[in-house]
């Protein structure tokens, strides 16, 4: 919720602080960037030190940033405070899909991941309504503050029925690879702000080859320390599990994409098409509407017939809503056109982004689900960053808004084919994963 909520706020938080667009994306950038660089720190720490307490630590972390934000008096402080709610958000992701996971069998991993997407497609369909209409009413800052109540309930509910979990006091002694924590988060954080602000500062300008330049520096020398380090902060063996990285890299194209497309959708909708944000809200509503509950269905369709019969129909859908939308949009508003191009897109969402994660997730073991999670979101994060800097350029660079938008068509049509390419060559059906375990009790030992 608090990520839709924040789309929707943008025009507004920008007129309150008399703010330009750049200045104001940092409320975006800012939470991005921070979540980015401390996902796989959190991953970690959540594996050693217990995932319900670093859930809850999280939740109630992102309750005080989301209280500084709704009482922010300037733009940096606002901006400030999102990047405390980005560091609670950090810690209780990793922990919160760790200990769903570890409650469900390897087979049945695409459901419950496929049900937590649902989860997040109910939020998503609540904040643009709810928070559209509390915007009109009385202001964007009580989208901010209704987090407060929820985060307070989950932490008691935590503390009632979430049974603490205590690693091996043996299973990881010594210290932790601090460095290498350090040189991840400067990495990632540097990688992040480079891409974020390239348009802002431009490509040559040496912020921002300082940045590209520091980031795969810092990120070669974690990779380098993690080979030899017995407590290294990144674990290499995770992308020696079955389809890991082709499903990070199925997450980094869908639904790291979904945050540019979703900014697009808004502009559209509240700038060319002059509607107010609580129908702007209304109007977005239809894709977690649809996409929501096609998680719950696609999850257990995946655990049953395999991830590729869900994935490649999923990024056909993107790619057809993608060029049906772009070949009509018009700068005067199209219900006729939205509903059903936009309901094809929310379809594509509903088949292929949790399967995505779910696809990474399915064969690693119990103890790494902490980082393996963290390691996963973290592409989503990266992909996201990236279609939002991707997205303002072409919607600045663009004669017309309209032709903005179309372009961003484009981009996902063509986010949506890769996709299709990538997951061609997965098979994780049932019948084949039992043909893997026999061959493998037939191995030599």
């Amino acid at each position: 919720m608090n990520y839709s909520v924040t789309f929707i706020s943008f025009g507004e938080i920008q007129d309150t602080f008399a703010a330009g667009p750049a200045a104001t994306s940092w409320v975006l950038n800012a939470f991005a960037i921070t979540v980015i660089a401390l996902l796989i720190p959190s991953g970690w720490v959540s594996d050693r030190f217990g995932r319900r307490r670093m859930f809850l630590i999280g939740v109630a972390l992102l309750a005080v940033g989301s209280l500084l934000v709704a009482t922010a008096p300037t733009l940096p402080i606002l901006i400030a405070a999102r990047v405390v709610q980005a560091a609670g958000l950090a810690l209780e992701g990793p922990a919160a899909m760790a200990i769903l996971l570890d409650a469900f069998s390897t087979e049945r991993r695409s459901t419950a991941v496929g049900a937590y997407g649902g989860l997040g497609g109910i939020s998503l369909v609540l904040g643009p309504v709810v928070g559209g209409l509390v915007i009109d009413v009385v202001g964007w800052r009580w989208t901010f503050a209704m987090n407060i109540p929820i985060a307070m309930l989950t932490v008691v509910l935590g503390l009632l029925f979430l049974e603490p979990d205590r690693p091996e006091a043996g299973g990881h002694p010594g210290k932790p690879d601090l460095g290498g924590a350090i040189l991840l988060v400067v990495g990632t954080a540097m990688l992040a702000t480079g891409i974020v602000q390239a348009g802002a500062w431009g490509w040559t300008d040496p912020l921002t080859v300082t940045a590209l330049v520091v980031a795969p520096a810092s990120l070669a020398m974690v990779v380098r320390r993690s080979t030899n380090h017995p407590r290294a902060i990144l674990d290499l063996s995770l992308y020696r599990i079955r389809y890991y990285g082709r499903g990070n890299l199925m997450a980094f194209l869908i639904a790291g994409n979904f945050a540019g497309t979703y900014l697009a959708l808004v502009t559209l909708l509240t700038g060319a098409w002059a509607m107010g944000t609580s129908a702007a809200g209304a109007a977005l509503a239809l894709v977690p509407l649809i996409g929501g509950p096609m998680s719950f269905v696609s999850g257990r369709l995946a655990d049953r017939y395999g991830h590729r019969r869900l994935l490649v129909p999923g990024g056909a859908c993107l790619v057809a809503g993608a060029l049906w939308f772009r070949s009509g949009v018009g700068p005067e508003p199209d219900m006729g056109l939205w509903f059903p191009a936009i309901a094809l897109y929310a379809l594509g969402v509903g088949l292929a982004h949790a399967n995505s994660a779910s696809l990474a997730m399915r064969y690693v073991p119990g103890p790494s689900l902490g980082q393996a999670g963290a390691t996963n979101r973290i592409m989503t994060e990266i992909g996201s960053v990236c279609s939002v800097a991707v997205t303002i350029a072409l919607l600045v660079g663009a004669d017309d808004p309209v032709e903005g938008v179309r372009r961003v068509m484009l981009l996902l049509a063509l986010a949506g084919l890769v996709s299709m390419v990538v997951a061609a060559g997965v098979d994780t059906r049932p019948a084949s994963d039992e043909v893997s375990r026999s061959r493998v009790s037939r191995e030599p030992r």
